[in-house]
C-alpha cells in the first residue's frame, strides 16, 4: 500500500526522489529548492539544464549526496491559466513513468499553488497512483513495487486531503477494471464476472441476476442466439445504487463478452487472445458503481450488463439465421461477429422496461470501426440528445477522458435494412460501421430517453504506455462516469 501524506514540510533525508514541479515562469524556484537541499554549485549546473518548464517537459538526474543517489525530477507544469485537473493528473503520470528505482519514497515540491488554485498536490498524487499500476499475478519474477511513500508540501494540506481521499476510490474502480480485463479469459469467465458484480453487494449495491430460464421468459433471443455456441452460461446483471431518487435516474449499460471468438465467422488468430477484453463495457460499468459506493455518493443509478461467450460449436449460431428480439423485433444475422450489439439490444430493452430511466449511456467495445476513425485517442459518442453529449464533454473535459461525437443520421438506415428480417446486425456497405452499430442500437432505446452509445474499442486498450496507464487495459470511462453522475448529472441537469 502506497502512504501518501499532505505536510507544511517534507523529509527529503529519507527520500530517495525529489520532484519539483514549477509553472513556465518556476526557473528561480527550482534554482532555490536545489540550493538549499543540495548547495549552490550542485545547483547551478542543475538550473543550466532546465531553462525551459513548458508543460510536460521534464528532466531526471540522478547524483549522489551523503553517499546516497537522489533522483531529481524536474518537471514543466506550463501555463498557470492551463492548470486543470487533468493536466496535473497527467503530469503526475509523466512523473511515475520518470522514476528508475522501486519502492521510492517521493518528495514534492511546487510552485504552483495559490489559494485560487485546485488543489494540484492531490490531483498529481492521483495521477501517479493511477499510474502506478501493473499485472504480475502469473509471473514467477514479481514486478517489485515503484513507489512505498509519496510526501507533498503544501499550504493547503485539508484541502488536498479530502480531495485526494475521494480520488483514491476513483483509481480503485479504475483498478479493477483494469485487473477484470487483463485477467485470460479461462479465468474470466461469465461466472467470475457474475461473482465481479455480486461483491458490489458488500457496499451496499442491490444486484438482481436473470439466468437462462429467466431470459427465455422475457424473450431475449438476440443475446441468447450468442451463447448458443458456448458451454458457460450467459446472464443478465442489474447492479442498483441509489442514495438519492430527486436525482436523474441514470442506467449504465455494459457489453459483457468474456471471450469473442467471433462465432462462424471467426476472426483471425492474430490478435484474437485481446478477444478476452470484449467484456470491458461491462467491467466499466461495475468500476463506475463501486466508485461512487465507495465516495458514498449522492446517486440515482442502475447499472445492466449482458455477459455471455461468444464461441464455435454444432450449436452455434449461423450467418442467415433469425432471431426475435425481446422487443419483438426481427434481426437477421448476417455476421456471427457482430454479435455484440444482439446482446446489447436486449439488454437495452429490458433496461427500458424495467427501470424506465432517464438517461441511458451504454459502453461497448463495439467497433474495430472506430478505431480506423479515431485511432486510440477518442471514444466515439452517438446520441439522440444535444444536452447529453455537452454534459459528457464537460466531464470529457475535466477528467482527460475524450470522446468524439459521430452522427447518427437516418440516411445510413438503409445499410441495417434486411430483405427477411426488420433489420440486419451489420451494415451493407464497408464503410460507417460505426454509426450502422450504433443505429443498429437505437432501434432498442427508449426515444424518450435521453440516449448515449460509447464506443470504447480502441481507448479501453493500447499497445504502448498513456500518461495514466501502461501498456494495455487503460480503464476509460470509469473517471468519466464518476464526474458525469457526481457533478453533472444534478438534480437541476447541469453542473453542480
Amino acid at each position: 500500500m502506497i502512504d501518501v501524506v499532505f505536510s507544511v514540510d517534507v523529509d527529503f533525508k529519507s527520500a530517495n526522489v525529489l520532484v519539483l514541479v514549477a509553472d513556465e515562469t518556476g526557473k528561480s524556484f527550482v534554482s532555490e529548492k536545489l540550493k538549499m537541499f543540495f548547495g549552490t554549485e550542485i545547483s547551478k549546473g542543475i538550473s543550466e539544464e532546465c531553462e525551459e518548464l513548458t508543460y510536460g517537459k521534464i528532466k531526471n538526474f540522478n547524483l549522489v549526496f551523503d553517499g546516497k543517489i537522489k533522483n531529481i525530477i524536474i518537471a514543466g507544469a506550463g501555463s498557470r491559466n492551463k492548470f486543470s485537473r487533468s493536466s496535473f493528473e497527467k503530469l503526475g503520470g509523466y512523473i511515475l513513468s520518470q522514476i528508475k528505482s522501486s519502492e521510492s519514497k517521493v518528495c514534492i515540491l511546487s510552485n504552483c499553488e495559490s489559494a485560487d488554485n485546485e488543489p494540484i498536490m492531490a490531483y498529481l498524487a492521483s495521477g501517479m497512483m493511477l499510474k502506478n499500476w501493473s499485472f504480475d499475478k502469473y509471473k514467477s519474477d514479481k514486478v517489485p513495487a515503484k513507489l512505498k511513500k509519496i510526501e507533498c508540501k503544501t499550504g493547503y494540506i485539508q484541502f488536498n486531503k479530502d480531495v485526494f481521499d475521494g480520488l483514491l476510490k476513483i483509481v480503485d474502480g479504475v483498478h479493477t477494471v483494469r485487473e477484470m480485463v487483463t485477467e485470460p479469459a479461462n479465468v474470466m469467465d461469465p461466472d467470475k464476472l457474475l461473482e465481479e458484480a455480486k461483491a458490489l453487494k458488500k457496499l451496499g449495491i442491490k444486484i438482481t441476476v436473470l439466468d437462462k430460464k429467466d431470459m427465455e421468459k422475457q424473450g431475449m433471443n438476440a443475446l441468447l442466439g450468442v451463447a448458443k455456441g458456448s458451454d458457460k452460461p450467459a446472464y443478465v446483471i442489474a447492479m442498483e445504487y441509489k442514495t438519492d431518487e430527486t436525482r436523474p435516474s441514470v442506467a449504465l449499460v455494459g457489453k459483457g463478452l468474456t471471450f469473442d471468438s467471433g462465432g462462424l465467422c471467426l476472426k483471425p488468430a492474430k490478435g484474437m487472445g485481446e478477444m478476452k477484453g470484449d467484456m470491458t463495457g461491462a467491467a466499466v460499468v461495475i468500476g463506475t458503481l463501486k466508485t461512487l459506493a465507495l465516495q458514498q455518493a449522492k446517486a440515482n443509478v442502475v447499472g445492466v450488463i449482458g455477459v455471455v461467450e461468444n464461441m464455435i460449436s454444432g450449436s452455434a449460431q449461423k450467418p442467415g439465421d433469425v432471431v426475435v428480439a425481446m422487443s419483438g423485433k426481427t434481426i437477421e444475422v448476417d455476421n456471427t461477429d457482430a454479435e455484440g450489439r444482439l446482446v446489447l439490444a436486449d439488454v437495452l430493452w429490458y433496461t427500458k422496461q424495467k427501470y424506465a430511466p432517464e438517461i441511458v449511456i451504454d459502453f461497448a467495445t463495439l467497433t474495430g470501426a472506430i478505431q480506423v476513425a479515431l485511432g486510440h485517442e477518442f471514444a466515439g459518442l452517438f446520441s439522440n440528445s444535444d444536452a447529453l453529449c455537452d454534459d459528457l464533454q464537460k466531464s470529457a473535459t475535466v477528467v482527460g477522458e475524450k470522446l468524439w461525437r459521430l452522427p447518427l443520421h437516418s440516411s445510413y438506415e438503409d445499410d441495417i435494412k434486411s430483405d427477411i428480417a426488420d433489420i440486419k446486425n451489420v451494415g451493407s456497405g464497408r464503410g460507417a460501421g460505426s454509426i450502422t452499430a450504433a443505429l443498429f442500437l437505437k432501434h432498442f432505446v427508449d426515444p424518450g430517453a435521453r440516449w448515449a452509445h460509447i464506443d470504447i474499442a480502441a481507448t479501453e486498450w493500447d499497445n504502448k504506455d498513456r500518461a495514466l496507464s501502461q501498456k494495455g487495459v487503460t480503464g476509460f470511462g470509469v473517471r468519466l462516469m464518476n464526474d458525469f453522475i457526481c457533478n453533472v448529472c444534478s438534480k437541476n441537469g447541469g453542473r453542480k
